[in-house]
């Protein structure tokens, strides 16, 4: 073979540094033959250059590519080597497969990369390799800790909410909201998991944690990080309103009415400034004629008026005046509804401190679910958790195998 061909499969091959021998094509593959001799290697013991050689090991043929639909396989001519430091032996080519492993760590990597956004059925149809060997490949390159902790970055807002599994079965989700990275996808939602969790992340550079509303999850969150603020997600306290709402309509017209009348659902969940003048007029008729229902859509429009401030000080001034006429009413709904708002008052005005969300937890919630169809369901939580996070990985460079 001339020598820019073989440059040519060199570069094309990801082979660079190792010298390419013959290719030839057997069945529906082609294989080329692969020195890896080339370089003196490092004793893997004590890291010495002080190595001799040690007889060579019986050559191996394994998977390193896909080429318009062929398989690739290296044919490995491997040297074995003797540390005179130490007397350890060892066979070189280990940067370019595992022991005991049909792949390469290039081919590793691809059949990783393709898993992100495919099934494992697909995978095997289109690479031809199995579920166990993709399974194993995910264990040993997906941990808790694979997407970084971010320890270098000198303030972290974190968020934190959970998805469904399977059914009930709840997992938390993990990210830092600010850097829009996701940092963990746990194996369940009980408590002691998410603070074995926490506890990994560096506590005094955490300024904000972003949670729903619910009271677990506020007392990990000062528990683990003292010194941060709790802010409680805008969308939560609107969909709260919006449900509190909504429940008032059908108490209404369910058990006070009796069905006999169909009271409009939709209208009133429609933020009022959103509303033409006409459909104004029909809300304004639709709470004349149930004056139940007063108490519970001012309240929902106070609250989407609280969100519009551009200060935290007239933010406090509106939810004081809501939290004050709700605990006043003789709704005992709407009393504790109050209550509510004043339990978590602090963080939801912490929110115009810097503006933090929990949206882009809330994308990666919904990132997650088409993740989860395009892989049929799952029902190991162990492979699920794990594949999950696969799909977040930003390059084929976060692998161990490169």
């Amino acid at each position: 073979m001339a020598k820019s061909r073989e440059n040519g499969t060199t570069i094309l091959l990801g082979l660079k540094g190792y010298e390419v021998g013959k290719v030839t094509k057997e069945g529906k593959g082609i294989v080329v033959e692969v020195q890896t001799d080339l370089k003196k290697p490092v004793c893997p013991c004590c890291n010495s250059t002080r190595l001799y050689r040690h007889g060579r090991a019986k050559k191996r043929k394994v998977l390193h590519g896909w080429s318009q639909g062929k398989k690739v396989y290296i044919e490995i001519a491997r040297q074995r080597w003797r540390c005179r430091e130490c007397g350890h032996s060892f066979t070189g080519g280990a940067e370019l497969v595992h022991p005991h492993s049909r792949l390469t760590r290039q081919a590793e990597a691809e059949a990783l990369w393709q898993l992100r956004d495919r099934s494992f059925n697909q995978v095997k149809r289109e690479l031809g390799v199995g579920y166990g060997t993709l399974r194993r490949l995910l264990e040993r390159e997906i941990d808790e800790e694979a997407l970084g902790f971010i320890k270098e970055e000198e303030e972290i807002f974190l968020g934190i909410d959970e998805h469904s599994f399977r059914h009930q079965e709840l997992v938390h989700t993990v990210t830092e909201v600010k850097k829009r990275k996701m940092l963990g996808i746990l194996r369940d939602d009980r408590i002691a998991t998410l603070k074995m969790f926490l506890k990994k992340i560096p506590a005094k550079k955490v300024k904000e944690v972003c949670i729903d509303m619910k009271e677990s999850l506020r007392k990990v969150a000062e528990e683990v990080f003292p010194k941060a603020k709790v802010v409680v997600d805008p969308f939560h306290v609107i969909a709260d309103s919006n449900r509190r709402m909504d429940e008032a309509r059908r108490i209404e017209q369910d058990v006070l009415r009796k069905r006999r009348v169909k009271i409009p659902k939709r209208i009133f969940l429609i933020g009022r400034e959103k509303l033409g003048v006409e459909k104004r007029q029909g809300v304004d008729e639709l709470l004349d004629k149930y004056p139940s229902l007063k108490g519970f859509y001012w309240a929902k429009e106070k609250i989407r008026e609280l969100y519009r401030q551009e200060s935290k000080e007239e933010a406090a001034r509106i939810l004081d005046n809501i939290i004050f006429n709700l605990k006043l009413s003789d709704d005992g709904e709407l009393i504790r509804w109050g209550n509510t708002l004043k339990r978590w008052k602090e963080p939801i005005l912490n929110h115009f401190d810097n503006g933090t969300t929990n949206g882009f937890t809330e994308g990666c919630n919904t990132k997650i679910k088409m993740l989860k169809r395009v892989s049929y369901g799952l029902r190991n939580v162990e492979v699920y958790w794990r594949k999950m996070l696969l799909g977040f990985v930003p390059s084929r460079s976060c692998f161990h195998t490169i």
